[in-house]
Order: C-alpha cells, then structure tokens, then sequence
C-alpha cells in the first residue's frame, strides 16, 4: 500500500491566520494545509495518509473531519512531540512496513512531484530527500533545510549549512530501516528527523531526486502564505506544471483570473433562487452595481444569465422601438456584431462605419442623426477590444441626448477596469459582462438601465421571451427575483468580487490597470516588440502585439501555455499578424514581471532575444 505520514504535530513560532499557533491549520486560499496536502496525497495516488498530531491534535482532528479529503486517514497522537518530530515518525512506526513518504504539513505540493518520490528507485537502507537547485527561488530560504551534494547524494544536510548545493522542500522517502535506527537510539532523547538525516547523509546512505521544475513552498511566516496565495492564483490549486493550460494564468480579454477570495465564493453554499436569501443577494449585487456604473436613483440594474453578446441582445431587442431605427457606431469586430443582432430581430439599422481602429468621426454621426429622424437609439461599443482602444462614449451621448435618441453602450470589456459613467456619458442602457474587469466568472451579464427609456417601448411586442428586458424588471420590482433560473453561483462569485473593487476603489482600480498596462508595454518594447498602440484612445486593459518576423502566433501561443499563460490571437484580417495581451483580472506587478519572463524565455526559443530581468522593470 502507498502511504504517507504527515508530521502535523508541532507549535508554531509565530502566530499563523486564523489558527492561533497550529501551522498544520493556517489558511492559505480558505483551505486549511492539513487539507490540501491530503488532497494532494490523493491526487497523487497515495492510498492512505497517516496524520501524526501533537500540539492543540483536536483542533487538526476536527478539521480533518469537516473536509472532504479523498483518502482514508489514520490519526496518530504523539504525546512526546515536544521531544522532537523523530518522536512522531516513531509514533507512526506500525505503518511503516516498507516505503512511505514523509511529508511535513505546512509545505505545499503538487501531485506530481508526490508520484516521482514514490517511484523513485532507491535501495531499502537509504532514503530518498527532494532537493530543489534554484536557490535563488525559495521564497524563504532561511526556514528552509539546506544541502551539500556529492553526485546525487547528500553529504550533509543543516539549516545554517554555509554555501549549500540545494534546497530541500521538505519531502522525504523514508523506509522501515530510518525507523528502527530511530527507535533503538531515540528513548527520551529531544531528536529531530534532521538528526537521524543528518546522520545518515554522512553515511552516504541519502539519495537525492531534482525536482527544480516542480513548484512547492514551505509557509513558513506571513509572507510565505501571501506568496503561496500568488502562487495558486498562477498556476491552479495543484500547482501542477501543464502544458495544457489547464492551469494558465489568462491574459486574454476575459474570462478572468479571479482571487482565491471570489473563487471560494462560488461554492459558498447551495442556494434556491426563490428563496427570500436570494433576494437579498440580488439586492446586494445590483446596489455594488450601481455605485460602479455611476448610477443614480434614476437608475435600475438588471442581471440576465447570459455572456455579455446576450447582455447585448437583451439590450437591442429590449429598447429600440418597432418603428424606429438603430444606429450602429462601429470601427471593430463588437461593433459589426451589434448590427448582425440587430438585424436578427429584423431592426431598421443605419450604420457609421469606420475602419478598424480608426477615430469615430462624430460628425458623420450627427448627420446620420439628423438625416435619419427614424432614429431612436445608438448602439456603440466603448472598448472595441478587437482593436484595444476606447471610444468615445461621452462625445456620442451628448449627441443622441441633443438629438432626442437614446443610448446604449457595450461596455463589457470596461466597466470596473476604465472610466464609465453613466451619468456623465449620458448613457441610456449600459451593459457589463462578470468575467472581465469585475473579475467575477463567467455567465452573467448586468444591465443598467435609466427609468426614462421604459416608455419608449411600452406599447410594443417583446421581440423575444427569455432575454425580454421588461420581464425581468417586473419580476425584480414584484419579487425581488429574476424570471428564470439564474446563475446563482456566479451571482456570489460577483457579490464578492464586487466587495474587492468597492474596497480598493472605484477610480483605484483604474489606476491600477493604468499602472499594470504601462508596465506590460515596457517590458513588451524592452523586447523589441511593435505594438498597435494609439496613446490617445488605448484601452489600458489590452495591449496588442504584432508577431515578429519569422515567427508565428501559434508559436509564441504555445511556448507561453508551455510556461503558464494564455494569450489570444486579433480576430478578422488581423488573425495571424498580431495577438492580444489582456492585463484584465485579478492581477499584480509580478504576474507582469513572470509573463515578460516567461515570453523573453518563449522568444528566444524561437530565436535569440536578450533577455530583459525583472529588474529592468522596478523603476517603473
């Protein structure tokens, strides 16, 4: 049987979040350690987890208890852990009746490297230490174990050891034979592993397995948890290695990298969205809503389970009366797509067309406005992010409001991450996806709505039934609920991340995207890279890229998912030439310095580029 003990028996130094002095049960993503190393196990295959306990063993006991791990567990009390942890393998020495790996609680691992120390050969006197060579990459390397090497063996191992070879994570292969060396010297001596390893290093009976390509982190003090935080946000709750993107950090316009904070709110609980706590809910959301859309009490907000495209229809087929006519202003893909669904429903639409990118001439849409008095509502896009720039929204709403029409933006690729206002902008209907600069997951549009456009349409026929704007607005104003079933899960998930950008403020957030895009084009021109970048009108959560000559996008796509990252190729005549980095999301200045990294790296695969380091980048 594979097994595994798990030293979770001893007192921390320092007090750790939310669990006094238990280091096995601080929270790190709202999970405790003792939790996700189990899980860990599991993943990896091991078949039963023996928990070695000591200090404060009941509080482990019941969290143990309260999740689900996936592997039997046995938990072993240690009534001389303060004596030292070679008490506490002794303490578990009736399942040791051949390999089995030791694992110290308040370290985190992937599955992966858990499968390599099971499989890896070594004769039954030995033990098997993984050690880690890139020293200049431990979080904390003064908590850390430290190691000389001959060949693949450890000539001695130390805390305080001077100039070591590696660093090791933690994890030990043990046998029946470390154990019954430490049962015949131990009695009542105070004794560690690190003795009895020590001991044997200098015995040559220690061999080593590299695992410098696998991501682990000892938690170790305050900033260790923060950094294994940052760490899960990168590369997923495994902290697996995938050239899958399976757990890729997004840089794509959206869906999101979300916080560990929002994720955990999506499985908060079960919910019945006819139930009065829903409401609630409902309410909670559309008031965090308002204050970012610039509402005032003129203003209503509606959520329709839906992508933003959905949002969108529900706006267009919602509020451009039956006899009336729609004005589309376009120069991009989003654009061109609000004429196509306009035109599905059969709307009169007239349209001022610009090429990709280039500056809406205002002036065109006064004449259109003027020429064609059939014109009761503009449609526009505020980031057309198929070109990474920001239109200008506040100009155009000043028109239609002059002109008698109404207005309604597409700002699902702005609202949280750039300047909207819908009473500044004079915007009618405003309409926001969860998944991108709100940093909430997927499925739900939110529409705000100024109570002056509702009898426009009071008399006519809904052009649809489930994405019919008035229906969820009675619903809301009888009920407090949405005419169908929503996406409840992805309501919390927004309830949260709403509570994260109402905390660092509004115009914050702004400037945070600001400073996160600045950045990224520093780092992007450091490496020679030409970008499509009007200062003006660019968007400050996009950044568009054009591929460099003898190389090609699916190239650099895949080196970037090799290493973590996911970007996205420019959609129409652009696909294939240039590519797309979003800084959309729950991201910091080091998932920028990582990815230029990680790109400078992908890059000179292809071919040789100087590498720009992060230091290049800490003035900015």
């Amino acid at each position: 049987m594979k097994r595994a003990i798990v030293l979770a028996d001893d007192r921390s130094p320092r007090k750790v979040n939310g669990s006094g002095y238990v280091k096995a049960l601080a929270k790190v993503s709202g999970l405790p350690l003792i939790i996700r190393n189990l899980r860990t196990l599991h993943a990896a295959g091991v078949e039963e987890a023996i928990v070695v306990t000591g200090y404060e063993s009941r509080q482990i006991s019941r969290a143990i208890g309260r999740y689900h791990v996936g592997i039997p567990v046995t938990e072993v009390y240690n009534p001389h852990w303060e004596l030292g942890s070679a008490h506490s393998v002794i303490s578990a020495a009736d399942w040791v009746n051949g390999p089995c790996l030791l694992v110290p609680s308040d370290h985190m691992y992937p599955p992966s490297l858990v499968r390599r120390m099971m499989n890896f050969p070594a004769p039954v006197d030995s033990v098997v230490l993984a050690v880690d060579y890139r020293m200049d990459e431990v979080f904390d390397e003064n908590e850390c174990l430290k190691v000389h090497l001959s060949g693949e063996r450890a000539v001695d191992v130390g805390r305080s050891l001077e100039v070591p070879d590696a660093i090791a994570p933690g994890m030990v292969r043990i046998s029946t034979h470390l154990v019954n060396t430490l049962s015949r010297v131990i009695r009542d001596a105070d004794l560690s592993v690190l003795d009895c390893l020590r001991a044997m290093a200098r015995q040559g009976r220690i061999r080593t397995l590299d695992v410098r390509n696998a991501r682990w982190i000892s938690i170790s003090s305050p900033q260790a948890r923060r950094d294994a935080e940052l760490l899960l946000q990168l590369h997923g709750d495994t902290l697996e290695t995938s050239d899958t993107g399976e757990h890729a950090l997004l840089l794509n316009p959206g869906p999101v990298t979300t916080t560990p904070r929002v994720k955990a709110a999506v499985g908060a609980r079960d919910m019945c969205h006819r139930e009065p706590v829903f409401s609630s809910l409902l309410d909670s959301v559309q008031r965090k809503l308002g204050r970012v859309f610039g509402a005032s009490d003129q203003h209503e907000v509606l959520l329709v389970t839906s992508s933003g495209t959905g949002g969108m229809e529900s706006a267009l087929s919602t509020f451009v009366p039956r006899d009336k006519a729609l004005l589309v202003v376009r120069n991009g893909a989003f654009g061109e797509r609000l004429a196509e669904i306009a035109r599905a429903y059969d709307i009169n639409v007239i349209e001022v067309a610009e090429p990709w990118g280039d500056e809406i001439d205002l002036g065109k849409v006064e004449r259109a406005l003027v020429e064609h008095p059939e014109i009761a509502v503009v449609g526009m896009v505020h980031h057309e992010t198929s070109m990474g720039i920001l239109n200008q929204i506040s100009a155009v709403g000043r028109l239609t409001r002059r002109h008698g029409a109404k207005l309604i933006v597409d700002a699902v690729s702005s609202l949280g991450g750039e300047s909207v206002d819908v009473e500044r902008d004079q915007i009618d209907v405003c309409v926001t996806s969860a998944n991108k600069c709100l940093h909430a997951f997927s499925g739900l549009a939110s529409i705000c709505v100024h109570k002056d456009i509702w009898p426009t349409i009071e008399h006519d026929k809904p052009r649809n039934h489930y994405l019919d704007l008035r229906r969820y607005r009675k619903f809301m104003t009888d009920r407090r609920q949405t005419p169908f079933t929503p996406a409840v899960n992805t309501i919390m998930s927004l309830n949260t991340a709403l509570d994260e950008l109402l905390e660092m403020g509004v115009e914050n957030r702004w400037e945070h995207y600001r400073r996160l895009n600045e950045r990224l084009r520093i780092g992007l021109r450091a490496l020679g890279l030409s970008l499509l970048v009007d200062r003006r009108r660019s968007s400050h959560s996009l950044t568009i890229v054009q591929v460099p000559a003898g190389m090609t996008f699916q190239d650099i796509y895949q080196g970037l998912k090799d290493r973590g990252f996911i970007i996205y190729e420019c959609k129409g005549e652009m696909a294939g030439q240039y590519f797309q980095i979003a800084n959309m999301g729950a991201l910091e200045q080091a998932h920028i310095d990582e990815f230029i990294n990680a790109l400078t790296e992908c890059l000179s695969e292809i071919q040789s580029v100087e590498r720009v380091q992060v230091s290049d980048l800490q003035a900015i």
